[in-house]
């Protein structure tokens, strides 16, 4: 992605607000009066917009029913609504308190895309439009998701988009951050819902947070800390509810590591997944079909792996059931095929070990004591994944943070 880097008199700070955080009238009311005190500071204010609530998913299903298979040109002009609802009510909140503001789309403030259409990557932030605004004293209530191609194209960024859009902007705009707002006050160590002592890392680097993010954990997309690092915008996430210190992740930040019982492993987190399926090709009898290595890049899978002998192939995927149950049904009943429906998923994110060996037989010693056998471990890309019934999974989460994390500092 090439940019243009401009810094102003004034500080640029980029906000993104994820839907939970505007999912009502009452909530959008209160991030505008949140904004216009940090506009009345002096600081030049971008925000960055999610749909409201479960807005894009309810458009999604409502194409789903119109078409088995809708054309993502279509899909794009679809979901891209969302966010422009946002992005003119939070205007006209603020402008209801006073404050200048003026909403863009992705296009209006020259985001230029590639012609992905449904996952897009960013190419180029122009940025004229959004500068002018600035230097008139206005708040940017930009729309996220969603750019345009160089064909002029709609295009929208997949999940997680705004957060790309936003740290595009903030380094097209020089910005001394880009602050992730959502409905959690920061990176823990596990999903603190879950684990009511899971601790909060108060800074991670760039790496660990890359880890954390591509082990599946949601709180920023993968996408947008790659794009942060490679622009070297320092990221925060935090509560756009209440103030917390939350987490900063940056090139000069590092978290400590976890004291653990494999001395070379360090986990920075723990992720759960819920209603996973698992499905795996042993020595398929014909070539897997071009129609699965398609179906999977529409919807890329928590997990893929595979593993190639001469003519030996052994490929599995892990994934949300409903999705991965579409890809067994592409799959022609020949060859060894394994797959389970209705697992949870507990991953572990960090630094890889030494061995891996070490570590599994760690971890599963550590089940045994818990009653728990024959649980199914796959270590990919420097994270280990345990695929569990639910029940045992919600069982064991504690004890495995508490002996993997719990010392964490």
């Amino acid at each position: 992605m090439t940019s243009e880097t401009d810094r102003s008199s004034n500080p640029v700070l980029v906000r993104k607000y994820g839907g939970s955080s505007l999912s009502s009238v009452d909530r959008i009311r209160t991030v505008a009066s949140a904004l216009a005190v940090r506009h009345a500071e002096g600081i030049g204010l971008v925000v960055v917009v999610s749909a409201m609530g479960r807005t894009t998913d309810e458009l999604d299903h409502l194409a789903h029913q119109v078409s088995q298979h809708p054309a993502r040109r279509e899909l794009d002009m679809l979901l891209s609504v969302g966010e422009r609802i946002t992005m003119s009510l939070l205007s006209m909140a603020l402008a209801d308190l006073g404050v200048p503001a003026i909403s863009f789309t992705g296009s209006q403030c020259g985001l230029i895309t590639d012609g992905s259409h449904t996952d897009a990557r960013i190419l180029e932030v122009r940025g004229d439009r959004v500068r002018d605004a600035l230097d008139q004293g206005m708040v940017v209530v930009v729309a996220g998701f969603q750019g345009v191609s160089r064909d002029r194209e709609i295009t929208t960024l997949g999940r997680g988009g705004s957060d790309a859009t936003a740290v595009a902007l903030a380094a097209a705009l020089g910005a001394e951050r880009c602050e992730i707002l959502k409905d959690v006050d920061g990176i823990f160590t596990a999903d603190p819902h879950r684990v009511p002592d899971a601790l909060r890392h108060a800074t991670l680097s760039y790496d660990e947070m890359e880890r954390i993010a591509g082990a599946g954990c949601g709180v920023v997309h993968h996408r947008a800390v790659s794009q942060a690092r490679e622009h070297g915008v320092p990221l925060f996430v935090g509560s756009s509810f209440h103030d917390a210190p939350g987490t900063l992740i940056s090139a000069a930040a590092t978290a400590a590591a976890p004291a653990t019982a494999v001395a070379d492993w360090r986990p920075l987190s723990i992720i759960s997944h819920d209603d996973l399926a698992l499905l795996e090709v042993f020595d398929p009898a014909a070539p897997l079909p071009a129609t699965l290595a398609a179906a999977v890049a529409e919807h890329p899978p928590l997990a893929e792996w595979t593993r190639q002998d001469g003519d030996r192939l052994h490929w599995g995927v892990i994934g949300p059931s409903a999705e991965i149950s579409r890809l067994r049904d592409l799959l022609p009943d020949a060859g060894r095929i394994v797959f389970q429906r209705g697992l949870d998923c507990l991953s572990f994110a960090g630094p890889p070990p030494a061995s891996w060996l070490a570590v599994r037989a760690q971890v599963t010693s550590s089940l045994a004591e818990l009653g728990i056998d024959g649980v199914h471990l796959i270590a990919v890309d420097g994270v280990l994944r345990l695929l569990l019934p639910p029940t045992d999974a919600a069982r064991v989460l504690q004890p495995l943070h508490d002996l993997f994390l719990g010392n964490h500092g």
